[in-house]
């Protein structure tokens, strides 16, 4: 959008300035043209007749200054009012409406109906035809007589400079439109071809240009009217790469995007020519099998998918190898719809995965069991969102060297009418399946930002509200929209919201995620890391991403108790952060003891049960009021 949008401003600012351009080669011609066909006149014409000639020339001058001064429509505007006004005046001191300057009335027009609106054209026009009308109708009345000059070598000369500049704004006129027709071919076609991209990308997965989930989904439905129609087998092949994980986060998204196309290579190879691939997303594929008719057959086929993708390959001088684990579910054993197949075919591959990976698994009743519980849970979860049973706990954060809460973390809870309190470990892993975790993720950002400014008018300084974004969130949404309009919708400050990430959505160099943080940090809103330290090596995105604060894993808090290797581990996270500038934060601190030992450690700010667990919001305003009062207390005591 941003590349289109100034394409389009370059095409605008390159139209303008040839139409500036054009229209001070207009006056200047024309100023030319008035003065040699004065000077070449002036024995020959009265001098009332030579005065619209100067007169023409002075006012052409004065449009001319309007022009250089970037008034460009203004100034063309009067070109073509003073030259009708000079042609009218020789028209009305010589020949009349015989008179040979009536041949500029014509050009006059050709050159305002390319430049002018409607309204103007007929106004000008208008004039045109009101002129030549009295010329004839004084003519007929005898009340006007024109005084038509002899025929002379002159007639010719002046006749002949006329059509000169006649031509040459015709052919100047003519080069431009050929100009822009040839850049309206060009843009069509470069919209064609936008077009036809687009419609590509719509139905496929940018990275492997495999077909993605959309386009899957209505292959399925052709292929699964076929079967019912005449009885043709039809199974679903879930695949999913074993140590993609591991390759991505150990050798970076470049090489983990190098394993999904080669796999994606490999499937086509492998695959029949009916048969539909597709990415589902991440490192998951899947295959439409319509040949194969029975469970033997399909089971060869798995093994040999498997053999297949498991092949090693060099890249950047590394031997890679990729297992998969694969599930099957099959029409109409085991469902009748896409999403029911699919779901069943998922779940016996993660039954695969838990039985030694690097292997297949058909849906069986036991794994039905488990994806019913899996589809009834995301159904309520849905419904939940729409009902507002979702909730925002907040726990505070405080800074350890003067004891003030100047953050609150925003936790998401699900109060379910039937299962009570849910915490979030049960239900954010099955909206970011689903896809929920969009809408679920935007209602905590507008509710945090809300809340903030709810204590504010109730007397509460300004917070910073810190909200966890998953790594879904920020991989396949718009975030940064999202939070330029939470932030417009309730007027909060954008210093006022922080963004707490997890270490996997930033590990890589992915140029769209670059772009992406870039994009929140111009907003103006702060990021911080959460869990930090929870199993990455490579610290380089700390680097490249502005990051604001690091959220030390309770962990880490917990080894203090292990002694002096605990607090070297904490010191080290500490002394780095500060050494870039970055805010530290230690979680799950539950005594006092923790909270001076941190402090003394280096480390910025806390959280934990030694403050208070994440509580409602209108819990927090009291337990806020409350240490309010504590604290100013024990100032008032010092």
């Amino acid at each position: 959008m941003i590349h289109r949008s100034t394409h389009a401003g370059a095409v605008r600012d390159s139209l303008l300035a040839l139409q500036s351009r054009r229209v001070r080669q207009l006056i200047l011609l024309l100023m030319a043209a008035l003065g040699v066909f004065a000077v070449i006149n002036l024995t020959l014409l009265e001098a009332r007749v030579q005065a619209p000639l100067v007169a023409g020339i002075a006012l052409l001058g004065v449009a001319l200054w309007m022009q250089q001064r970037g008034r460009v429509e203004q100034s063309l505007m009067m070109v073509l009012w003073v030259m009708t006004f000079v042609a009218t005046a020789m028209i009305w001191m010589r020949g009349g409406i015989r008179d040979l300057v009536v041949l500029a009335y014509p050009c006059i027009l050709v050159l305002a109906a390319m430049a002018l609106s409607p309204r103007r054209l007929v106004a000008l026009g208008g004039a045109m035809v009101l002129s030549l009308g009295l010329l004839a109708w004084g003519e007929i009345s005898g009340w006007y007589q024109p005084n038509v000059p002899p025929v002379g070598p002159w007639s010719f000369v002046n006749r002949a400079l006329i059509l000169v500049v006649v031509a040459v704004i015709g052919r100047t006129m003519a080069r431009d439109l050929q100009a822009a027709v040839a850049r309206a071919e060009s843009e069509s076609s470069r919209a064609k071809d936008s077009a036809v991209r687009l419609a590509f990308l719509v139905q496929h997965d940018a990275l492997t240009g495999l077909p993605n989930r959309l386009l899957v989904q209505d292959r399925f439905a052709q292929a699964l009217a076929r079967s019912r129609r005449d009885g043709t087998p039809l199974a679903m092949l879930v695949i999913d790469l074993d140590d993609f994980r591991r390759v991505n986060d150990s050798l970076g998204h470049g090489v983990g995007d190098a394993v999904l196309q080669r796999m994606a290579e490999r499937l086509r190879v492998l695959a029949a020519e009916t048969d539909t691939l597709g990415r589902l997303g991440a490192d998951e594929f899947v295959v439409v099998s319509t040949e194969l008719a029975d469970a033997e057959a399909l089971a060869v086929f798995a093994q040999r998918l498997l053999d297949g993708l498991a092949e090693p390959f060099e890249r950047d001088g590394l031997c890679i190898a990729c297992g998969s684990s694969i599930g099957i579910a099959r029409f109409p054993y085991d469902g009748d719809t896409f999403e029911t197949l699919l779901n069943r075919a998922e779940a016996a591959m993660a039954r695969a995965k838990a039985d030694g990976r690097n292997a297949f698994r058909f849906a069986d009743a036991e794994v039905d069991l488990d994806v019913g519980e899996h589809l009834r849970l995301v159904s309520e979860l849905r419904a939940g969102i729409d009902r507002g049973e979702l909730e925002l706990h907040y726990q505070p954060i405080v800074h350890l060297a003067s004891g003030r809460v100047g953050a609150v973390e925003a936790l998401v809870r699900w109060r379910h009418p039937e299962r009570g309190l849910v915490a979030p470990g049960a239900f954010i892993p099955l909206a970011e399946r689903s896809g929920l975790i969009h809408p679920l993720g935007n209602w905590a950002l507008e509710e945090a930002a809300a809340q903030a400014r709810r204590w504010e008018a109730r007397g509460l300084p300004p917070l910073v509200v810190s909200v966890n974004v998953s790594p879904v969130q920020l991989a396949q949404g718009e975030l940064d929209v999202v939070v330029q309009r939470v932030l417009a919708a309730n007027a909060l400050p954008a210093k006022q919201l922080l963004l707490e990430l997890t270490e996997s959505s930033l590990v890589g160099d992915a140029e769209p995620l670059r772009n992406r943080i870039a994009r929140l940090r111009a907003i103006g809103v702060g990021l911080s890391i959460d869990d930090f330290g929870t199993g990455y090596s490579n610290l380089g995105y700390l680097q490249r991403f502005d990051v604001q604060a690091l959220k030390i894993d309770q962990r880490f808090v917990r080894g203090l108790a292990d002694g002096p290797q605990g607090e070297a581990i904490v010191r080290a996270i500490a002394q780095l952060a500060a050494s870039l500038g970055i805010r530290t934060v230690a979680e799950g601190i539950e005594s006092a003891g923790e909270a001076e030992r941190l402090k003394a450690l280096g480390c910025d700010a806390g959280q934990g049960r030694w403050w208070g667990d994440a509580m409602p919001a209108a819990v927090f305003t009291r337990w806020y009021a409350e240490r309010f009062t504590e604290l100013a207390a024990q100032v008032s005591q010092r």
